[in-house]
């Protein structure tokens, strides 16, 4: 079954996150693709879990649910001051595109990523927040600092005291959850450790 796309109402007085389904679509490359980016935008969007962490969904997919300890292959974007605000601080599209793994749960874990990823973690909010997504999902986080990469920031490589990210900011995160236990990254990515896939799929690029 194809992923559907939906736009997020905002959030009830009460805090509930409230989800109106829209305009079903059976790809993301349509003109509901920047509504939902829109939609992302609103400081209300999504649910706000108990950690401060925001959860915007935004193509529910359809394949496996990865539980803790599974290993999992996401492509990451983050921004430092919001969704879709210039070039990103940090993705993994930018290098030779491959979606960054760990194991789900251990955001200490070495990951696989571009060469220049700044740290051998993933941001603990950047974990909680693939909880509860399906293989093939699309969803957005608003991560605290805390969360997030705290009082360091996230420097500029030799930017003496300029920042991507700076110190004690929240980040917005874009998050495609690639391979959560289907197994196409596991074959094609990770017996040699040098990904070519984005997306994961034999044929595909």
């Amino acid at each position: 079954m194809l992923a559907t796309l939906f736009v997020l109402s905002a959030l009830t007085a009460a805090g509930a996150g409230a989800l109106t389904l829209l305009a079903p679509s059976a790809a993301l490359a349509t003109p509901s693709n920047e509504e939902l980016r829109a939609a992302s935008r609103s400081p209300e969007a999504g649910v706000l879990r108990p950690s401060g962490l925001r959860v915007i969904d935004l193509v529910e997919g359809d394949g496996p649910l990865p539980a803790l300890g599974d290993r999992v292959y996401v492509h990451i974007k983050v921004w430092g001051s919001s969704f879709d605000a210039g070039e990103p601080a940090y993705a993994t599209w930018a290098a030779d595109g491959r979606p960054s793994m760990w194991f789900l749960g251990e955001p200490s874990a070495v990951v696989v990523g571009p060469p220049y990823i700044p740290t051998t973690t993933v941001p603990a909010g950047i974990d909680e927040g693939v909880l509860g997504m399906r293989e093939g999902g699309w969803r957005r986080l608003v991560v605290p600092a805390s969360a997030a990469y705290g009082a360091e920031g996230l420097p500029r490589p030799g930017g003496r005291g300029l920042f991507k990210v700076p110190p004690n900011s929240p980040i917005f995160v874009d998050l495609r959850l690639v391979d959560g236990g289907g197994g196409g990254c596991d074959r094609l990515l990770r017996l040699q450790g040098l990904p070519k896939s984005i997306s994961c799929i034999p044929g595909k690029i």
